[in-house]
Parts: structure tokens; sequence; C-alpha cells
């Protein structure tokens, strides 16, 4: 009910005592009118709303400090005219303020494209939607909102940073051997040599092989076998300080999505672990998309243990090992020790909690050093340190030891 609906009930409450009191009953008729009209007026919103909403964003997926555009498309599915409505839109936090839409009367089957644009400074994957839309009584007495079924999703991706190349990784299965041929199908001189497919190039056929096994044969070229890699970040809360822009979390966000970028771009074969993932669990990104996409979803996690992380080092060097890159909260002897023996040479930067305003724990100094005794290259990083600057070092030194 609105505040002139509750001034109608209360000045007919007070007319009608009074009309009773003096003994007028046409006043006191009148008062009663006054109280009725409002509940008169709530059963007239509380008649179905019959619309349907569409909703397409242009980009879905935006940088931060980026913006989409979206489109809502309204379409009246019932049998008679709707009325003028007002909208507000359901947005993220991240998003910035609703957006209030003035949807106009549609008669059945009529549609209707609103649009409006949002701007997010904070990663992340953020709902838009449902629509509310404000149903009101002709004489403004009630108002009843109603959420307009219908969701979607902007995705908002990290930033990151130009790094410079890994230089001393080659191909094959654990990242540090040379790459090797395909295996022979029939025999030593067949090497590089399989079964005809269709839509293989005719010119390709090797005629020595058809003629002695029957079938045609073709040449197949060798390939280098993609070296492997595994980036490991640390998304325990416990070991960050501040998840805002300025904060560390963020910063360990950014250089694992910049070095994954890197890595993908040269090829390698990239599997990506949190240390709050499950057992084991490691996740092998398709392309630079699906690792953004996987990075933009990433939140701070309660985990306390790093035991999951040396799971997930015992689970890729179980399948061939390579190349591990870790940005890492500071870790105690326990789970340092085990980390530094699961994967020898890998690379890692670890956050210096204190230094980011965060009350003392387990020193990233120590921890550092700690892996560098396993034959680690480990950096500590402090608040103000340039992700490139820090890379380079590792990927100068891994080249040096190499």
């Amino acid at each position: 009910m609105t505040l002139r609906g509750r001034a109608f009930v209360g000045a007919g409450v007070g007319i009608a005592v009074a009309g009773m009191v003096l003994g007028l009953h046409d006043l006191t008729r009148i008062g009663a009118l006054l109280v009725v009209l409002p509940l008169l007026a709530s059963l007239l919103t509380r008649r179905p709303v019959s619309l349907e909403v569409g909703r397409s964003l242009s980009p879905a997926r935006i940088p931060i400090d980026g913006h989409a555009d979206v489109t809502l498309t309204v379409r009246n599915t019932g049998r008679t005219t709707s009325p003028l409505l007002r909208g507000e839109e359901g947005l993220a936090y991240a998003l910035g303020d609703r957006p209030h839409l003035l949807i106009p009367r549609l008669r059945r089957d009529e549609e209707r494209a609103l649009r409006y644009r949002v701007r997010s400074h904070v990663r992340g994957h953020h709902t838009i939607g449902p629509l509310s839309v404000r149903v009101n009584d002709p004489f403004g007495l009630t108002t009843r909102l109603v959420a307009v079924p219908g969701e979607s999703a902007l995705v908002v991706l990290p930033r990151t940073v130009p790094l410079l190349p890994v230089r001393g990784v080659t191909a094959g299965s654990g990242g540090d051997s040379a790459s090797t041929p395909r295996m022979a199908l029939h025999g030593e001189d067949d090497i590089g040599v399989r079964e005809y497919r269709i839509g293989d190039d005719l010119r390709r056929i090797h005629w020595r092989s058809t003629a002695r096994t029957g079938e045609t044969m073709v040449r197949q070229d060798e390939e280098p076998t993609r070296r492997r890699a595994l980036v490991v970040l640390d998304d325990r809360a416990c070991v960050h300080a501040g998840t805002g822009n300025g904060g560390s979390f963020e910063w360990a966000v950014t250089a694992a999505a910049s070095v994954t970028a890197l890595l993908l771009a040269e090829r390698f074969e990239v599997h990506l672990s949190l240390a709050s993932a499950g057992a084991g669990h490691v996740l092998v990104l398709d392309n630079v998309e699906h690792a953004l996409d996987r990075f933009a979803a990433v939140q701070p996690s309660d985990q306390a243990s790093a035991h999951h992380m040396v799971e997930a080092l015992d689970e890729f060097a179980r399948h061939g090992g390579g190349l591990v890159v870790a940005v890492i909260g500071a870790l105690g002897a326990r789970d340092a020790e085990p980390v530094a023996a699961r994967a020898p040479h890998g690379l890692a930067l670890v956050i210096d909690r204190d230094g980011f305003g965060a009350d003392a724990g387990d020193s990233a100094e120590l921890t550092a050093q700690r892996l560098e005794l396993g034959g680690w290259r480990s950096l500590v990083v402090h608040p103000g340190d340039q992700l490139p600057r820090l890379w380079e070092q590792l990927a100068v030194a891994r080249v040096v030891r190499g």
C-alpha cells in the first residue's frame, strides 16, 4: 500500500468514527468508502503480469573497466494490453546501480526492446536479472513488485600483463625431453607411415608400404609432443591480505592468468590447480578464453590446508609432469617440503602476506628458501612489485640453471 493508500485508510477510519459519534450516517458511509477503496485497489494489483523477458549482452565477456550493452526484450504474452509499467533490473553489486526502465503499454504478443549499459571494476561472473516490475492501480493507492523470471551472466575477465616467453623447456611428456616421432605401424621400415584416411592428400601415399601390406598407406610427418605445464594458484583466504584490486589475492589471480595466457600462446598443454580444489583435481585448459573464464570465477576459499596442492602435483607428475609455475602464499614446513619434493625445478611467486597489511603468519621468505632447497626458483612478492620484472627474473634463472 502506498502513502496515499495509507492516508485514505487513516482518513476513512477517522471520518467513519466521527460520523458514528455525531450520528451522521452519510459521513460514516464516506469514511467506509475511503477505507474500502485501497482494499479494492489491492485486488486490481493482484492480477497476473503476463510478460516474457529475453536478455542479450554485447559483449558477454569484458575486461575489467570495460562495458557491455544489455538489450532487454519484453513481450506481452497475455490476452489483453498490458499497462504502463516501471521496471528495475536486478544487478550484481559489482555492476553498479540498478537501471530503472519504463515499459510501455504492449498489445497482445507485442514486444519492445529496451537498452542500457553496465560496467564493472571487479572481476567475476556477475548476474544480471531478474527484471522486477511495479504494478500500480489507477488511483495510486497500492503497488506490488513482481519479479519476471530470467537471468543472464556477464563475465568480467581478470587483468593480464605481457610476459617474456619461457625458455629452456623442450617438448616431451615431462617437459624436459626432446620430441619423439610417432611409433611405426608395420615394422621399423614403416616409421612415419599409417593407413590412408578419407581426405588425405594422395601425393602422400607411400607406395612401397602400400605394395607390401595390400592397403593404401600414407606418409605421416613427425609431430613433436606438446610441452606440458601446471599452473598452481593458491586461493586460500588465510594466505592473502585483501580481496580488492589493491590486495594480494587479485595480484595473485592476475599473475596466474598472465602466466597461463603466456604458456598457452607458447603452445604448452596447460593444466590448472587451485589450492582449494578437490583431492588431486587438475583442470586442462583448452585455450586462453577458457582459462580466463576460469580465473574470472576464482574467489577466496576458506580452505586452510595446502594438502590438495601436494596431491595436484602428484597427479600431474603421474601423468608425465612438466613445468610447474606456482603463485602461492606462505607455507609451513609441513607443506613446503612436500611441495618442493613433488616438482623439482619449479617456479614460484610467494606472496608476502605481511607486506600487504595482514597479521603475521608463516614467513614468505622462509617458504621461498625451503622451495629453493628443493630445486625451485622462488621470489617473494612484496606490495608494489611488478609482475613482468619478477617473471623476467624467474625465466632468466631457469635458463641459467638449465
